[in-house]
């Protein structure tokens, strides 16, 4: 729980920071809104034990959000559909509606800045409300994640992201971690 307050505080520091910076003129990510689309693959866990075939999983995810300024942007979005445990051969559906900071840290941290500005990393921290309809059971969760992105048009971009969700009794009673590796496409209404 201290985590996901952390993470809801920081959400608002960031917010007020983004409101009181305007956007550069030549930032191609200011005041946009975009969609985002992904899958990819999921797993329970991240000790040894948990890097089996069987217990890889479907991912996928629908998210919205909005650039306030070129480092910064708010998105809200879902994720699902079911992840495998090493516990048993069921399929553990769930729902993950969440909210999250997106950070360019290209534009963050002056000296990784591109030229084009074709190439961006993301940090994006945030937290949401987990169902797992296998228990019948919400949960505050709290996620991490890092997204390479690459834009090929002034309005459609493609990524890779790398992100955890955290939380406690997800489904085993103690902290879980729920790994996942997706694929996407992105599209701003610039």
């Amino acid at each position: 729980m201290k985590i996901c307050l952390s993470f809801f505080l920081l959400s608002i520091v960031l917010v007020g920071f983004s409101q009181a910076h305007s956007p550069t003129k030549d930032s191609n990510l200011s005041y946009n809104w975009f969609v985002s689309l992904n899958g990819g693959v999921q797993m329970s866990g991240i000790k040894d034990e948990d890097f089996i075939p069987q217990n890889i999983a479907p991912a996928f995810s629908l998210a919205t959000g909005l650039w306030f300024t070129s480092e910064i942007a708010l998105n809200f979005g879902y994720k699902g559909f079911y992840f495998n445990t090493i516990a048993d051969k069921d399929k553990h559906h769930y729902n993950y509606y969440f909210g999250e900071v997106l950070l360019n840290v290209n534009n963050l941290i002056k000296g990784l800045q591109n030229r084009k500005n074709t190439w961006s990393v993301l940090f994006h921290p945030g937290a949401g409300l987990f169902y797992n309809v296998y228990y019948h059971r919400p949960n505050i969760c709290a996620h991490i994640g890092v997204i390479n992105q690459y834009e090929i048009s002034k309005k459609i971009s493609v990524f890779a992201d790398i992100s955890f969700i955290m939380g406690w009794d997800i489904y085993q009673g103690n902290d879980d971690i729920l790994p996942s590796c997706v694929f996407g496409l992105n599209y701003s209404f610039k």
